[in-house]
């Protein structure tokens, strides 16, 4: 590692430890071994039953079938409940990180998971509506706080971390990535086991009583961070120094254009991975004839990849590599991928298919190389050019990644879609290739402007220090 480098990690790492009071870990370290444990299991749990969602797989099915007859205009409908409850938690996670401080990250994390189990319970009876209408306007209330839950729940769940863990932001990211990811991976699964065995309802039903479970887990076995501190003689809204935190809010954060670039990589991220899911599985269901099981296989690999990989690049970062590095490659990995899938449908069958997991794997390490340095390298330059290092600034910057990945999720079917419908699969995708590719050319030529403008930066805080240092031993010898 090089000095530079290690100057900045120490410069983050002293700017955690003065905010909590406590070098390294922070409130963490008040706690024993096995209550570090019991916390991280808990949450582990928590944030895994939380994304065991089957909604995907089985809903849209059971919503053609109650009106086969109706028309394009009740398809678009139907999509809409899907996608409604990412429009309504990217609107909601402004509100959520303005007052998450004032209601505490474990309130709202037991209130999240009991609202989504709940729900996922009452979807258990959407089949049993006969008016289509009546369906539909039952499916959009229950989706919108859905919504509103999970993004909740994600913001809540990070804060809490975040505040416990100052000085490990990137193992932070990754541990919430592995379980949010093999949920996705384990709802699937276990939705698909249920159906078979229980029909429409059976996966809804136990997936809702499973988070109920998790709830009830995160309110009995979870410490407040609010209360561990008061118990240690630290106030809540100082810091170790006794000084008055600065609160920060989003919209001073987004003030900085390396905050902006770091919200707009996230959301091509998520763009990257949504976008392409709808329009690889018929491609490959269609054009080249795939079996469903091949088609459920390559789209898993992101899903296997989010949930292996997240919590070893969170250590890497937090032992100080370069997280601009991690994202210029992630871009790059993001840009070969599109560029193997692209031609993968004028080959035979077998190479196709073997492009397509060739192709697919780049873009799922890719996504991974881009979401907790994303994070982490938002929130060190924001500490280091002295915006804040308080609760406030970890949970605007939060909330802040989760909205990014929202709206980023949202938008990949809706720009991906379009372009393969009008361009074809592979001319969209070659350009789509070049976007990025070019986007991890200019993330080289930013990183080191960044680089040299927080070194400026730096040594003009060194000079102007020296300066007042100079300046009182000038009084006190006068």
């Amino acid at each position: 590692m090089s000095t530079d480098e290690e100057s900045r990690t120490s410069l983050l790492d002293s700017a955690n430890a003065e905010d909590d009071g406590d070098p390294g870990g922070g409130v963490a370290d008040s706690l024993s071994a096995r209550m570090r444990l019991l916390v991280l299991v808990t949450l582990a749990g928590a944030s895994f039953s939380s994304n065991l969602n089957a909604f995907g797989a089985f809903f849209f099915t059971a919503a053609l079938e109650k009106a086969p007859n109706t028309g394009a205009v009740y398809r678009t409908a139907v999509g809409g409940v899907y996608s409604i409850s990412y429009v309504v938690g990217a609107v909601v996670i402004p509100l959520i990180t303005k007052d998450l401080p004032n209601i505490g990250s474990k309130n709202l994390m037991v209130l999240s998971y009991f609202v989504t189990g709940a729900t996922q319970l009452m979807f258990a009876y959407v089949g049993d509506i006969q008016d289509w209408r009546v369906f539909l306007v039952y499916c959009y209330c229950i989706r919108i706080l859905q919504g509103v839950a999970y993004v909740t729940s994600s913001v809540a769940v990070m804060s809490y971390l975040t505040r416990l863990y100052p000085a490990n932001l990137g193992f932070v990211n990754g541990f919430q990535m592995m379980f949010l990811s093999s949920g996705h991976i384990g709802g699937i699964l276990l939705g698909g086991a249920m159906y078979d065995v229980g029909g429409f309802k059976a996966p809804f039903l136990t997936s809702g009583a499973i988070i109920l479970l998790a709830s009830a887990a995160v309110l009995l076995l979870l410490v407040d961070v609010d209360e561990l501190k008061a118990k240690s003689g630290k106030a809540t809204c100082s810091g170790g120094n006794g000084r008055t935190e600065q609160v920060v809010s989003v919209s001073t954060i987004l003030r900085s254009p390396w905050v902006l670039l770091m919200v707009f990589l996230l959301i091509l991220r998520n763009m990257a991975y949504s976008g392409i899911e709808p329009v690889l599985g018929p491609r490959m269901k269609n054009r080249l004839g795939s079996p469903a099981v091949v088609v459920g296989a390559v789209l898993t690999t992101e899903g296997v990849t989010s949930t292996l990989i997240p919590p070893i690049v969170g250590v890497i970062l937090d032992r100080g590599f370069s997280a601009p590095i991690m994202i210029t490659a992630g871009l790059a990995l993001d840009s070969l991928s599109f560029f193997l899938m692209a031609p993968a449908t004028f080959l035979h069958i077998s190479p196709s298919l073997w492009l397509f997991f060739v192709g697919i794997l780049p873009l799922s390490i890719g996504n991974v190389l881009m979401q907790a340095p994303c994070v982490v390298s938002m929130s060190q330059h924001l500490e280091q050019t002295g915006v804040g290092n308080s609760v406030q600034l970890r949970v605007a910057v939060a909330g802040l990644s989760r909205w990014a990945l929202t709206v980023g999720f949202a938008l990949g079917p809706v720009v991906f879609s379009p372009m393969v419908g009008a361009l074809g699969f592979q001319l969209a995708l070659t350009i789509i290739g070049l976007a990025y590719l070019c986007l991890a050319a200019g993330m080289v030529v930013l990183s080191w402007l960044h680089h040299v403008a927080l070194n400026v930066l730096h040594k003009h805080a060194d000079i102007v220090k020296t300066s007042d240092n100079t300046d009182e031993g000038d009084n006190d010898n006068l």
